[in-house]
């Protein structure tokens, strides 16, 4: 862990400790209300209540009211009993309570006249259904959890894969995280919140299904809830329009439990595609886990209890789904013979001689191009011989750059110009390992602390799963890619009716992009006048060829990441029959670039270079052979780092009112900010509409410098920042019986500030260029000659 942000850390974890009055968290914990009263069905003041965590033996007491009202707030999902005791009536036992996630719960006590040395023992759950307030929500029991199956398929299993079991949830009938949408909302509109704290992704556009479904899946072993908000929801949820989906981690108990498991795909039941053998394709997903109370002097006394849960699982696959079939120049192609380069109808497809471009002379600019009408002429290649139509002889391309390519290709399983590569299956060798760890340490100190810790951490091989052979290979690999997601939460009951909850926690992904042939880059021939020769020179064509080599080089420079730290923290303060809610958040949301992709450049070719405008004609192989190129670019910088920041804080508070038995009143208000983001060494640029434009004869418009910006305005990005977000929230709730209840509501919901997006909205127009040259004539003049090197007619950044 970093100084710097071990000291934010820190830091921020002393303001929010000091902050215990009722300011500042998203209460993912249930509650269990209620009212006391005799055979007669008058209430009863004054009766003791006590509810009990079955696992860990942890104990809340609340005496009723004078209306006989009794509530417990900010209790941990999980199984609990309830004993009332009261003089002159018999000592009440219910067991067999299951709270979940977020739950409202309504359990009714009847006490019986009698001695106290009496027991009157009841077994039942309470109703399932909300009686407390107007949202909607929907959850995922541990039961199901852990009996439902989930498909292993390229990846370890995912708990949130079960949202798509709710109604509203939808994710465009391909599982794909990126398309998921809730109850109506925009597309990647959900939030996630996992044991407590958000799964914001720093300043990207990701949190919701993106998150805990695919970036950073919690296995079912490692959940024990699953709940999603899908409307209405109180005010201490917020920072989305669509939904909040909300995960409880698993903890340890009073006695020691542990399982291991293994889920296995075989591809000896998969079918066979038509005329291809069936690909090796194994996956497994197999672990371990533990749990139970720690017993050591420090961590287990009459006062101190603390309980351990660690998973640990692995995610392996051995080759694939498929054995695709590929685009590749044939080995007539490869000594410039084009014979086989033929139409649907078995027609040769002409292959023209750049260097005799010429205009048609009997053109007619009036009429339409077609094969009598041609702007210009070139002759077709005829071999050396001068009667072999479509063979380019090899005098021609002796010294291309394209054969230190092409040398390296496998030969084609099959006939023709184009589909004529098979790639083999992957071999009997493990190409993916990747590994998770999650642990969490639970402390109860009397009855009035729960303090917790989770971790959740990922961690990735480079992949190495090419289809062509590695100094030609196009995979671009991750590594390093680790993640990691910390939690902590501190519980503090003062009193029965006054509750606060604390939540902390820190995410990031760290990803590393490179290219597999990055140690061969002074085995090709290096481009002249590009940027650096820090990855091999990338080569694409036209007509689905295969491209060469990948724009990523030097892997551990193309390095992102994004920390992102969230506090938040809740007050509950219950006052007769109101219950009152205040808090606030607060997100530091980062994402750092390190990048030198395209260096060394990209280059194109197609048909055009060697054919002609108006008849089918022209092949980008030979076009590569003839270091024809359609078109190039190269990535210049004077930047090669830069790290996006941004800012986000709500301020939020309600109140539950239970007007009468039946009816349930919920309203509230959030005030939510997010910052514009700015970067840390002020290397930004946009258009700002009021700067004089000396280039457009002092116009209004220019682009401007966030470092001369600041100067100028006393801001470090153009958008003002934005503070009416107030989003009211209103709902009812009427119990008509025990089995029906009646909710509405009206709500404002704001979305995260996203529009940042993957680049965390910094431009940087003006440190850096992209210059870009393409062909002309419609295609048939070529760019420039690729051994001539990329042209200099540009303006470089400063």
């Amino acid at each position: 862990m970093r100084p710097k942000f071990l000291s934010r850390v820190l830091v921020l974890s002393a303001a929010f400790l000091l902050l215990t009055a009722p300011v500042f968290s998203q209460a993912f914990n249930a509650s269990m209300t209620g009212v006391v009263a005799d055979a007669s069905g008058g209430v009863i003041p004054g009766v003791e209540l006590t509810l009990i965590n079955v696992a860990t033996g942890s104990q809340a007491t609340f005496i009723s009211d004078d209306q006989g009202r009794y509530t417990f707030q900010n209790v941990t999902p999980g199984r609990y009993e309830l004993r009332a005791a009261l003089a002159g009536f018999r000592e009440y036992v219910q067991t067999g309570i299951e709270l979940a996630i977020n739950q409202r719960a309504r359990l009714n006590v009847t006490l019986q006249v009698g001695q106290l040395s009496e027991t009157v023992e009841v077994v039942g759950q309470p109703s399932q259904l909300n009686f407390e307030s107007g949202a909607r929500e929907e959850g995922i029991s541990p039961d199901t959890l852990q009996r439902l199956p989930l498909l292993v398929s390229g990846t370890v299993r995912s708990a949130a894969g079960f949202a798509v079991l709710m109604p509203g949830v939808t994710t465009g009938g391909s599982n794909n995280a990126f398309d998921a949408r809730i109850s109506g909302g925009v597309q990647s509109g959900d939030e996630a919140v996992v044991d407590g704290v958000s799964m914001q992704q720093g300043t990207m556009s990701q949190s919701g299904m993106i998150s805990i479904f695919q970036d950073f899946p919690y296995s079912p072993d490692m959940v024990s809830e699953m709940k999603i908000l899908t409307s209405n929801y109180e005010p201490q949820y917020g920072g989305t329009a669509g939904a909040t989906i909300i995960a409880e981690t698993k903890s340890g108990t009073n006695e020691f439990h542990g399982s291991a498991f293994w889920f296995h795909r075989n591809s000896v039941l998969n079918a066979s595609a038509f005329g291809q053998e069936r690909p090796f394709n194994l996956q497994h997903n197999l672990g371990a886990n533990i749990g139970g109370p720690v017993r050591l002097p420090g961590l287990w006394s009459d006062n101190v209890k603390t309980f351990f849960y660690f998973n640990h699982e692995q995610f392996r696959i051995n080759g694939g789904a498929t054995a695709p079939i590929l685009s590749i120049p044939s080995l007539k192609n490869r000594q410039g013979d084009f014979t086989d380069w033929v139409d649907g109808a078995g027609n040769l497809i002409p292959i023209y001689d750049p260097a005799t471009l010429r205009p048609n002379p009997a053109f007619d600019p009036a009429q339409p191009e077609g094969a009598g009408n041609l702007p210009f002429l070139r002759d077709q290649f005829m071999g050396c011989d001068g009667n072999s139509p479509n063979v380019i002889c090899s005098d021609r391309f002796a010294n291309s750059i394209a054969l230190a390519y092409l040398q390296h290709l496998p030969n084609p399983t099959r006939e023709g110009a184009l589909l004529n590569y098979q790639a083999p299956p992957l071999p009997d060798v493990l190409v993916a390992n990747t590994k998770y760890y999650f642990w969490r340490i639970d402390t109860n100190i009397g009855d009035q602390d729960h303090l917790y810790f989770s971790s959740w951490s990922q961690w990735a091989p480079r992949n190495e799963n090419t289809l062509l052979p590695i100094p030609i290979s196009n995979t671009v690999y991750t590594d390093p890619q680790n993640s990691w997601i910390n939690r902590l939460n501190w519980m503090r009951t003062f009193s029965p009716t006054l509750v606060n909850h604390f939540a902390i926690g820190y995410l990031n992904r760290n990803e590393g992009y490179g290219s597999l042939n990055e140690d061969l880059i002074d085995q090709f021939p290096k481009i002249q006048g590009v940027a650096a020769h820090t990855h091999v020179p990338v080569m694409s064509f036209s007509d689905g060829y295969q491209s060469y080599s990948t724009t990523n080089g030097l892997g551990r420079l193309n390095i992102t990441t994004r920390p992102t730290v969230v506090g938040n923290n809740l007050m509950t303060w219950v006052r007769g029959s109101h219950t009152f809610k205040f808090g606030g958040e607060y997100r530091d949301l980062g994402q750092n670039f390190h990048d030198n992709t395209n260096n060394a450049g990209s280059f194109s070719f197609g048909r055009g270079t060697t054919g002609l405008r108006g008849i089918t004609s022209g092949n980008p192989i030979a076009s590569f052979l003839l270091e024809q190129v359609g078109s190039g670019n190269v990535q210049f910088r004077t930047v090669d780092a830069w790290y996006a920041r941004q800012r986000a804080y709500s301020v939020y508070g309600g109140d539950t009112w239970k007007v009468t038995p039946k009816l349930t009143f919920n309203y509230g208000l959030r005030w939510d900010i997010f910052t514009p983001s700015f970067e840390v060494n002020d290397r930004l640029s946009f258009f700002d509409p009021t700067l004089p434009n000396p280039g457009a004869g002092g116009r209004l418009g220019a682009l401007a410098f966030a470092d001369e910006f600041l100067t100028r305005t006393g801001r470090r990005h153009p958008e003002v920042t934005w503070k009416k977000g107030f989003a009211p929230r209103v709902g009812f709730a009427y119990a008509y019986d025990e089995k029906t209840v009646v909710r509405t509501g009206y709500g404002i919901f704001f979305h995260q500030a996203y529009n940042p997006g993957w680049g965390g909205g910094m431009n940087l127009d003006g440190y850096n260029a992209n210059p870009s040259f393409s062909s002309t004539l419609g295609g048939l003049q070529a760019a420039f000659i690729l051994s001539q090197g990329f042209p200099q007619d540009f303006a470089r950044p400063p």
